[in-house]
C-alpha cells in the first residue's frame, strides 16, 4: 500500500482539543479514527486495524500504558505500532512506554510538523515492510509453482514413458510371453497414470491451495 492509497490513524486522547488539532494536522494524507477512552479504543483498533495508532497516556479509567499492553496482549492488534504523544516529558515515562511496545514518544504541546514526520517516518517503514513482505510472498508462490509443476510433469511422464517404451518393445518382440509382459506393464502404468489424472482433478476441482496440491503430490 502507497500513501497515497491512504494509510489509517487511530487517535487516543482524551483531550478534544488534542484530537482536533491532530485531525487537523493529518487528515489531508491519512484516514484518521478518534476516540477518547482506553477501553473504547481497544476495541476500535481491533474494528478498524489501523495502520498506526497516537496515544495519549494519562487518561481517566484506563491510561496509556494500560492500553499499550492490551493492544500488545491481543492478537489481531499487537502488530499495530503505536506513538506516545503526552504532556509527560519524565524520562522514566519514556523508557516505561518504549518499554512496552511503543516505537516513538512525542511530548506535548507537540510542533505540528514533528508531529507529521515522524508519522511519515513510520507509515513509510510499514508500507516499505509490506511491500518486502509481498514481494518475498510472490517469489514463494511463483518458486512453489513451477516446482509444483516440476514434480507434476514427473508423475506423469514416467508411466507415459513406461507405457511408450513397453508398446515399442512389444512391437518388436516375436516371443507371445515377452509380448504378455509389455502389455501386463502398459495395462499397469496406464492404470496408474488414469488414476492420477483423476485425483488431480478432484483435487483441483475444489480449488485447494498449492500448498495442498504440494502435499498431494508428496502423498501420491
Amino acid at each position: 500500500m502507497g500513501e497515497s492509497a491512504k494509510n489509517s490513524i487511530l487517535i487516543i486522547d482524551d483531550e478534544k482539543m488534542v484530537i482536533m488539532a491532530l485531525t487537523e494536522i493529518l487528515s489531508p494524507k491519512y484516514t484518521i479514527y478518534a476516540v477518547k477512552d482506553g477501553l473504547d479504543a481497544l476495541e476500535k483498533a481491533k474494528e478498524f486495524l489501523p495502520d498506526l495508532i497516537l496515544l495519549d497516556i494519562v487518561m481517566p479509567e484506563m491510561d496509556g500504558h494500560a492500553v499499550i499492553a492490551a493492544l500488545k496482549n491481543t492478537e489481531k492488534t499487537k502488530e499495530i505500532p503505536v506513538i506516545i504523544i503526552s504532556s509527560l516529558s519524565n524520562i522514566e515515562d519514556e523508557k516505561k512506554g518504549l518499554a512496552l511496545g511503543a516505537v516513538d514518544y512525542i511530548t506535548k504541546p507537540f510542533y505540528p510538523d514533528i508531529v507529521k514526520l515522524r508519522v511519515q517516518n513510520q507509515i513509510r517503514l510499514i508500507n516499505q515492510t509490506r511491500q518486502i513482505i509481498k514481494n518475498e510472498t510472490a517469489v514463494k508462490s511463483s518458486h512453489s509453482k513451477i516446482d509444483f509443476l516440476l514434480r507434476m510433469s514427473h508423475e506423469m511422464l514416467t508411466p507415459m514413458n513406461a507405457i511408450i517404451g513397453m508398446t515399442q518393445i512389444a512391437k518388436m518382440a516375436n516371443d507371445p510371453k515377452k509380448v504378455k509382459e509389455c502389455l501386463s506393464e502398459i495395462d499397469s502404468a496406464s492404470r496408474c497414470l488414469l488414476d492420477f489424472i483423476s485425483e488431480l482433478l478432484e483435487v483441483s476441482a475444489h480449488n485447494v491451495s498449492s500448498s495442498e496440491l504440494d502435499t498431494f503430490i508428496e502423498n501420491y
